[in-house]
């Protein structure tokens, strides 16, 4: 699988890139970083620079960076992202433009998600009318929407998809 991550806050990457290393390192053959302005990643991180740095944006440029292959995408801020919940999403993808873990109700968490090449149409309408935020585009697209239960099975679904403040 590949992955991008969307770095939300350089200040605080030294803090928050190690977890999110230890799980590219399990689930991941390739990651790319996505940045706005230089951060502290290390030497060996690919980074690709984006303006403007909103989550669409970042979210098509990983899709060009990936080609043709599905894409987990997920923001750098997760305290404890988990490896194989992102596998599980992987499996499950067959069929789908998109897979995004759904834990409150009604709630999408479409900044851990897999996206395939099937969203880029509806990302560059969005972006083409303003719109910024990937939630803007999931009603429009075949999404496999992986619940509270299935998550839970990867350990505990509000620690798994919390974020740093």
């Amino acid at each position: 699988m590949r992955a991008a991550i969307l770095i939300t806050d350089p200040q605080n990457v030294r803090n928050t890139w190690p977890v999110v290393a230890r799980m590219l390192q399990v689930s991941c053959e390739e990651h790319v970083a996505i940045i706005s302005q230089p951060a502290a990643l290390p030497p060996d991180t690919p980074v690709r620079f984006i303006e403007p740095h909103d989550e669409l944006t970042a979210l098509k440029d990983a899709l060009v960076w990936s080609h043709d292959d599905p894409v987990l995408f997920m923001v750098s801020d997760f305290t404890a992202p988990s490896s194989e919940l992102a596998r599980y999403m992987e499996f499950v993808r067959a069929g789908y433009d998109a897979v995004v873990p759904r834990i409150d109700g009604n709630c999408p968490e479409p900044l851990f998600a897999i996206y395939t090449q099937a969203c880029m149409a509806h990302i560059n309408s969005a972006l083409a009318s303003a719109r910024r935020s990937i939630a803007d585009i999931l009603d429009e697209l075949n999404v496999r929407y992986v619940g509270k239960p299935e998550v839970a099975k990867f350990g505990e679904p509000s620690a798994i998809l919390s974020r740093h403040s």
